[in-house]
């Protein structure tokens, strides 16, 4: 039988939120440095106000984080008082600073161990809502999986079946075959279980009790990715 296995990412692998902090603080200091006063006219409360005004006369961009935050940029710099085609070309070396520093994760503990037993058994591949990407050299791992499907590529995001359903395509699998690993109990939980595959819910250190307005449970939970292989075992027998 052929089964892919799929992981999320961010709060996966790894916790996302001190990756997010250095991104923003380096992005502070190339803004600063270039722009004196910017940072300081556009802290994060301002920027989420322009967040939320390019979601709303751009709303088919609001499941890709990299175009929302090019857009804030370019909002932003020409907000400033740049023109129009300078704000558009600085935003854009912005955005490539910004993934850079993305890209810097620190991950969890037995992460590569457990990655690496997995790929010797299973085809696996990748579904995430955010910017990172799997296959750049500061994640380190790119060799684990042999595709990626990003809701910033694709366009849809989690919990939307569409996206569980290009991972199945791009595999060559049913979504019967594929089993879904991540830490979110509505976008990887649900948004498995309703497209027909299964989950296993990654709730780390068994921090958080589950909820009944998530919907159905997953079909199997762990707290440490090093409980990963023997779960899914348990669903293939």
């Amino acid at each position: 039988m052929s089964v892919l296995i799929t992981f999320d990412l961010d709060n996966t692998l790894w916790d996302v939120s001190p990756v997010i902090t250095r991104a923003e603080y380096a992005m502070e200091s190339w803004f600063e440095t270039r722009f004196p006063g910017f940072s300081r006219q556009f802290p994060f409360s301002v920027r989420e106000e322009l967040k939320g005004q390019v979601i709303l006369s751009n709303p088919e961009i609001a499941p890709n984080l990299t175009a929302i935050r090019l857009a804030i940029y370019k909002l932003a710099l020409k907000q400033f008082g740049l023109p129009s085609e300078e704000a558009d070309s600085v935003a854009s070396a912005a955005l490539a600073h910004f993934c850079e520093w993305r890209q810097k994760v620190d991950l969890y503990p037995h992460a590569v161990d457990v990655l690496e037993a997995l790929s010797q058994e299973y085809s696996m591949a990748v579904i995430t809502n955010g910017n990172a990407d799997v296959f750049h050299p500061y994640v380190g791992l790119g060799q684990y999986f042999d595709f990626a499907v990003r809701a910033d590529q694709l366009g849809v995001a989690k919990p939307s079946v569409d996206v569980f359903s290009m991972a199945a395509k791009q595999a060559g699998v049913d979504l019967t075959d594929i089993i879904h690993i991540g830490d979110h109990p509505v976008d990887d939980v649900f948004g498995a279980s309703n497209a027909g595959a299964r989950s296993v819910w990654f709730n780390r250190h068994g921090a958080q009790r589950w909820e009944d307005e998530w919907g159905a449970r997953s079909h199997a939970e762990v707290h440490s990715l090093l409980e990963l292989p023997t779960a899914i075992r348990s669903l293939l027998l």
